[in-house]
């Protein structure tokens, strides 16, 4: 994979942050806690030559497709160096900005897009009981201009050309999955991808939109209590596959769990109802998968 990445330099000078623009990115923008803004700049001081120049590759692929859909396939982070996909990401926010600058997305949106990275720090140190940034190569959508938080609900451009459907994602730090809240973020998806990305949606009416995630597993309203938005959201969209029928081990032990994918399941928590109803569910013999679906806008009254 990384022989796949453009060669250092390649696009433009990597312009690498120093430990001052590593925690005020970390703190001001991407709402990360200070141990870990503390263990970014520990991490930026120890990288090699090595880590430097795969650093800088990752940049440059992040540089050349600016405005690019979805999110790129970067290597994962190399041993010993678990955070260090985060710099060539913090390296290209002034990219980001100049993009949504172009396109007139405001500041505001930009930082709320950013702190996406701040959650996700927090989650693998939950995980992994160490500082860390496993799934870097996400947030090349963000940073590319791909992907905005808007309201409760993610969009990212996805799909084929000349009009990409619109990927809808679900951050666990932002509040209750209401059909309110999922309403309100659609609606403003309609007005907000249009007016960003006029050469490929001429309006709302061109847009599609799509999910895949294990919260659109049907079998989860046998499970969940009335009360639970997840069967709710789920009952959205159209379902376009059946899933693995091997099951989804990855995403649940992450997003449910917040445990490595190889903790046994007999030491799983049970802290919360999520954990608790999925849990009954697999002792019963449930594969969990996760599903793909297309939104049925008129089921939000859209």
């Amino acid at each position: 994979m990384t022989l796949d990445l453009p060669q250092a330099g390649a696009v433009r000078a990597y312009p690498a942050p120093d430990t001052a623009a590593v925690r005020e990115l970390l703190l001001d923008w991407c709402g990360a806690d200070a141990d870990d803004a503390d263990d970014a700049v520990r991490a930026l001081g120890s990288l090699d030559g090595a880590a430097l120049e795969l650093a800088d590759r990752l940049y440059q692929s992040i540089a050349a497709d600016m405005g690019g859909k979805k999110w790129l396939g970067w290597p994962g982070p190399p041993a010993g160096q678990p955070m260090l996909s985060l710099f060539p990401l913090l390296a290209a926010v002034p990219d980001m900005l100049k993009f949504h600058g172009d396109r007139g997305v405001d500041e505001d949106l930009s930082r709320r897009v950013l702190a996406d990275i701040g959650e996700k720090l927090r989650l693998n140190r939950r995980i992994y009981g160490r500082p860390g940034l496993d799934v870097g190569n996400w947030f090349t959508g963000h940073v590319r201009g791909a992907l905005y938080q808007l309201g409760r609900l993610q969009f990212c451009v996805e799909g084929p050309d000349p009009k990409p459907f619109a990927g809808m994602h679900i951050r666990g730090e932002g509040g209750p999955l209401t059909l309110d809240a999922v309403r309100d973020s659609v609606e403003w998806a309609m007005e907000f991808l249009p007016a960003v990305f006029p050469e490929r949606y001429a309006g709302p009416e061109d847009l599609e939109f799509r999910c895949e995630s294990w919260l659109l597993d049907p079998q989860l309203r046998d499970w969940l209590p009335e009360r639970s938005n997840i069967p709710g959201f789920a009952a959205l969209f159209d379902l376009l596959n059946e899933g693995d029928p091997a099951g989804n081990r990855t995403d649940l032990w992450r997003f449910v769990f917040g445990r490595p994918e190889d903790t046994p399941v007999d030491q799983l928590p049970q802290d919360n109802t999520l954990q608790r109803s999925v849990m009954a569910g697999m002792k019963a013999g449930v594969v969990w998968r996760n599903r793909y679906g297309r939104l049925d806008l008129a089921k939000l009254g859209l």
